[in-house]
């Protein structure tokens, strides 16, 4: 009975630890992963890029929200329950933002391997104008 009750706690603890492993994931994209997030995904994109940066390229329907001292009080305009798709210029600095809105309570969260810079190089699609 001991035995019994021991591999049930064993089993429901193996299962409760992996669902909430998974429920707040960060996870490095490659361009053509990013690609298909923002063509079939319901993914919230954001650019950490300073305005400047941002106003000379950023992907299509991106919003800017610079990755400063200010970021986290930034957050509260983003839905935490969708995905959430991030890159900056190199990717050095989306990693860190990353941490962040995991903290903050973002589930599923991308970040674009290389950055913005990556993305241009493997020749996608950008817009160079400021949307906002």
């Amino acid at each position: 009975m001991k035995l019994r009750f021991l591999i049930i706690f064993l089993i429901s603890f193996a299962v409760y630890s992996c669902k909430d492993a998974s429920a707040n994931e960060i996870k490095v994209v490659t361009v053509e992963e990013m690609n298909t997030h923002l063509q079939y995904g319901n993914v919230q994109v954001i650019d950490l890029q300073p305005e400047i940066e941002y106003n000379k390229s950023h992907l299509l329907n991106a919003a800017n929200i610079i990755y400063d001292k200010d970021f986290r009080k930034k957050l509260d305009k983003l839905d935490k329950t969708k995905p959430i798709a991030i890159y900056c210029t190199t990717g050095s600095v989306s990693p860190k933002a990353a941490k962040i809105l995991n903290k903050a309570g973002f589930e599923h969260i991308y970040i674009l391997d290389g950055g913005i810079k990556k993305w241009i190089a493997e020749k996608r699609e950008i817009s160079e104008t400021a949307k906002f």
